[in-house]
């Protein structure tokens, strides 16, 4: 449609719509992660800016969001903690935004530490009260098992999915108060063997992408981060690409680890129907509950 029709204000409303079946996808998908199943989407290596810039189009209010590298290095993220470090650190801007005014900005940086490498985000909101942050810490967490009722309704899912990831892959997502700005702090921690150093130039970073302070990197400490994997590929004309999962040998310990992280379909379809049930039960109590009251 865009280049059928030439109208901008045709050209603006099907950007909305894109926008908008982003927002549906990412809600979706935190659902299907709280019930189990895997993220659903492999990416090749890619750069950690360029996992927050994407992550960022996802949410409602993107254009608040103001992303900012401190990295010396052309830091990556591994494959397999692609996804699942972009649907994390899309629930958390997601939740800066929705509780921070909307004249206010959400300041993201990118760091390099000692073991890793973290993603620190800054709103200038409401804020949480102590229990929350306690609430949010154990979500967070993934190592209690969470009740729908525990989730509210609607189901506030997005503390508990990323609990689930931080579990599977092994990354670590804190939640601090008071922030500088009087807000909420959030730090996603990514451990040194989720990381890989990439090559610019065979690995050209998106233009949205904040630029790291070096364009050549200087040796790293083995603990730091890993050596770099072979690089992929990439035009650098082109757009990075979504990857298909490719099969991959595994021995028998890693094969029962991840059986025992991701459950099979009919679990997760399971999971999910129990969770739509659960839902149209608490919302159907709710109901009676106002009738009757309004009623006396």
């Amino acid at each position: 449609m865009q280049h059928r029709y030439e109208a901008p204000e045709i050209a603006g409303d099907l950007l909305e719509l894109d926008h908008l079946n982003e927002q549906n996808l990412r809600r979706i998908q935190a659902t299907g992660v709280l019930c189990g199943a895997w993220p659903g989407l492999t990416r090749a290596d890619s750069h950690l800016g360029d996992v927050v810039v994407g992550a960022q189009s996802r949410i409602r209010g993107y254009h608040r969001v103001k992303v900012t590298s401190k990295l010396d290095v052309p830091v990556g993220v591994v494959a397999r903690a692609v996804e699942p470090v972009a649907i994390a650190v899309a629930e958390l801007l997601a939740n800066a935004v929705h509780h921070t005014h909307g004249t206010l900005a959400i300041d993201v940086s990118l760091h390099q530490v000692e073991a890793g490498a973290c993603i620190v985000i800054d709103d200038a909101g409401v804020g949480m009260h102590a229990d929350e942050v306690e609430f949010a810490a154990r979500l967070l967490s993934g190592q209690r098992t969470i009740l729908l009722t525990e989730l509210g309704d609607p189901p506030r899912s997005g503390f508990a999915a990323i609990g689930r990831l931080v579990r599977q892959y092994g990354f670590g997502v804190s939640i601090d108060k008071p922030a500088p700005y009087g807000g909420v702090r959030a730090v996603v921690f990514i451990p040194g063997h989720l990381l890989t150093v990439l090559d610019d130039q065979a690995h050209p970073m998106s233009v949205m992408a904040p630029m790291h302070r070096q364009a050549t990197p200087p040796p790293l400490a083995a603990a730091s981060v890993p050596a770099p994997h072979p690089a992929v590929e990439v035009d650098p004309g082109e757009l990075p690409r979504r990857r298909r999962r490719q099969p991959q040998p595994a021995s028998a310990e890693a094969a029962g680890a991840r059986a025992e992280q991701v459950h099979s379909p009919e679990e997760t379809a399971a999971a999910w129907s129990a969770f739509q049930k659960g839902t149209e039960s608490g919302r159907a109590v709710a109901r009676t509950d106002h009738h009757e009251g309004t009623s006396r």
